[in-house]
This record gives structure tokens, C-alpha cells and sequence, in this order.
């Protein structure tokens, strides 16, 4: 089974880090607005991106990592896993080791998957470092550019 991995580094300690996984303040600063739910273990996490979006059950939290597994949404997300890891690094910064698991097959929607994760963890990157990311609506676009009054 093909999956996503990404990792990202940045200056801020895993305990302040975590919060922007756990909390409906931080997920809503770095990947969409419209995230509601309970972030809590055990809990149901709904993230909206313009009306659909997956359903995410928070399967764990840790002083050092996030597991969700996707609930509802897109067909090819039901019953994969997206895993936040942190650890601190040999160079004293905080590494995020990112894993969205358990993906049937590679398909044009998991590329695209593969690149709108790695733009949201850029976004999150900022959040954590500048106090402002790019969530949805306002996140990087990596489609073409659409043309008014054309199909």
C-alpha cells in the first residue's frame, strides 16, 4: 500500500508544537478553517474545505504524537491513518515526521493528496514559527489557474 510521507523541521519545542494538532484553535491556524469536532483522543474531528472533507477519529494522542484514522470523506481516505510524529533532533529543533498510511493504490488523487499535505505542512511550519499559517481557504493552490467564463 503506497503512502504519504513528508517531514518538516522547525525551532519549536514538541510541547509547544503539539497544540497545533490538538487543539481546534491550532488545526483551524494551518489547514482549514472550517475544522470542528473533538480533538481529544477518542474523539471525531470534521475538517471542511468549502463543504465536503474527510472525518477524522483521534485514535491517539501523545506527549509526541497524533494518530487519526479517516471515518468518513473521499473514498480513497476511508480507513487510512494520518500520523504526526515529533522528536527532537540532533541539532536541537523539533522534526515532524508525517505519514498518511494505508492508501489503496497511487492515483492522480493521491498525488494531489501528496502535494496539498506537503503545502499545508508548509502552512503549518509557518503557524508554528510566525504565529500565522495558510489554512484553507487562504492555502497555496497547486491546480492551474481557472479562467473566467471558460469551462
Amino acid at each position: 500500500m503506497p503512502n504519504i510521507t513528508h517531514t518538516i523541521s522547525t525551532s519549536v519545542a514538541i510541547n509547544e508544537a503539539l497544540p497545533a494538532i490538538t487543539t481546534l484553535d491550532g488545526l483551524n491556524s494551518w489547514w482549514t478553517t472550517e475544522t470542528t469536532g473533538d480533538p481529544l483522543e477518542g474523539g471525531i474531528l470534521a475538517f471542511r474545505f468549502g463543504g465536503g472533507g474527510p472525518d477524522m477519529s483521534v485514535e491517539k494522542v501523545a506527549e509526541s504524537e497524533v494518530i487519526w484514522k479517516c471515518v468518513a470523506g473521499p473514498e480513497e481516505w476511508l480507513g487510512t491513518t494520518i500520523e504526526f510524529r515529533f522528536q527532537k533532533n540532533e541539532d536541537g529543533n523539533t522534526g515532524l515526521y508525517f505519514t498518511h498510511r494505508g492508501w489503496a493504490e497511487e492515483t492522480p488523487f493521491h498525488y494531489h493528496c501528496s502535494m496539498k499535505w506537503a503545502s499545508f505542512l508548509l502552512s503549518l511550519k509557518e503557524y508554528l514559527e510566525l504565529g500565522r499559517g495558510r489554512p484553507f481557504p487562504n492555502d497555496i493552490q497547486i491546480d492551474g489557474p481557472t479562467v473566467k467564463g471558460t469551462a
